[in-house]
């Protein structure tokens, strides 16, 4: 659930996670302002356009401005919104762009299910944030009634997950939710406490009430627990949100089918590549993927998901179909986006 561009640069993102901490409720907060050549050239067109009175509005001269939110992504396991430099749209959309960090992994997301320990508390962190910012965004010159979320894979997950919440209820007006949703099959943990246990075995907390087995995981240090390795199922989350009849009250298919979002404007966005580590093993660097790898794969993804009971046909043929584009990886470049190879 990494973007290829994050694990191709992991060298570069380990300079932003260096020094990892669990007080990490901060944020970046990027203002775009009004001085050099930019101030001088905005008051030369002024004098130019003000004897013809046909100068047009000037985004620049609108008073308070809009605000994004940006969510960072990660597995719900690391990543970090430092490493997202906010001064390029802040400047030329005019806007103020925010970028957080929530806790994550198990100090953000651990469960059992029950009272012991609800979870949610990396969804928690957002949402302090967004009441932080819409009680002192005017501070700084935005406006609290335009604030956006967005967020791209598991943070586009958070951000929908966000819509579907009482708790996030007039702290944002839009949200723009990138290649992921509360119905991502890696969006929700289904199984908590069954990686809870895990953890709970591998650190000697291996007791059968929840509650215990919490107070046994509190003693230990929070390092011990971090470097624990807990592998969950294929596309899904060990450490993740979790329906906990609060802060997601029920599952997300079904408060979306009543409607939850619909208080908010909403824009959702896929890209050419959408879920090709899903399928990376089967692309091929001339012809990219074939009609049935594409479809045994979409099978194999289905048919492991825990709600489904299915059985994979297998491949029959590997001749791909004459009409079938191929899914290409891609890089940006200065002139738009071109092929990895």
């Amino acid at each position: 659930m990494m973007p290829v561009w994050f694990t191709f640069n992991l060298d570069i993102v380990a300079t932003y996670i260096q020094d990892q901490n669990e007080d990490c409720l901060y944020l970046n907060i990027y203002v775009p302002t009004e001085d050099g050549e930019w101030a001088h050239t905005k008051k030369h067109s002024k004098d130019m356009f003000d004897n013809d009175g046909h100068e047009d509005e000037d985004i620049r001269d609108s008073g308070s401005k809009p605000v994004m939110v940006y969510i960072h992504g990660g597995s719900y396991m690391e990543g970090t919104g430092n490493m997202i430099d906010g001064s390029v749209l802040a400047s030329y959309g005019n806007v103020i762009v925010i970028t957080l960090n929530y806790r994550v992994g198990l100090l953000g997301f651990l469960s059992t299910g029950d009272q012991a320990a609800k979870g949610n508390y990396g969804l928690l962190d957002q949402i302090q944030a967004l009441r932080w910012i819409s009680e002192n965004i005017g501070y700084f010159g935005g406006d609290s009634n335009r604030i956006t979320v967005f967020g791209s894979g598991i943070g586009a997950s958070c951000v929908s997950l966000l819509t579907l919440s009482h708790h996030s209820e007039g702290l944002f007006h839009r949200a723009v939710i990138q290649s992921g949703s509360a119905l991502s099959s890696w969006a929700v943990n289904y199984q908590p406490v069954k990686y809870t246990r895990l953890l709970a075995e591998k650190v000697g907390c291996n007791v059968l009430d929840t509650l215990d087995m919490v107070d046994c995981l509190r003693k230990k240090s929070a390092r011990e627990l971090v470097e624990q390795d807990i592998q969950p199922a294929r596309y899904h989350v060990a450490f993740g949100p979790v329906i906990d009849g609060d802060v997601i009250p029920d599952d997300p298919e079904i408060l979306m089918e009543q409607g939850e979002f619909l208080n908010y404007d909403i824009m959702l966005g896929v890209n050419q590549g959408e879920g090709l580590r899903f399928v990376e093993n089967v692309v091929d660097s001339e012809d990219g993927v074939s009609g049935n790898d594409f479809d045994f794969s979409v099978e194999k993804i289905l048919c492991e998901r825990p709600s489904n009971s299915c059985t994979l046909t297998g491949l029959t043929v590997k001749t791909p179909r004459p009409a079938v584009r191929p899914w290409w990886p891609s890089s940006p470049t200065t002139n738009g986006w071109s092929q990895l190879w």
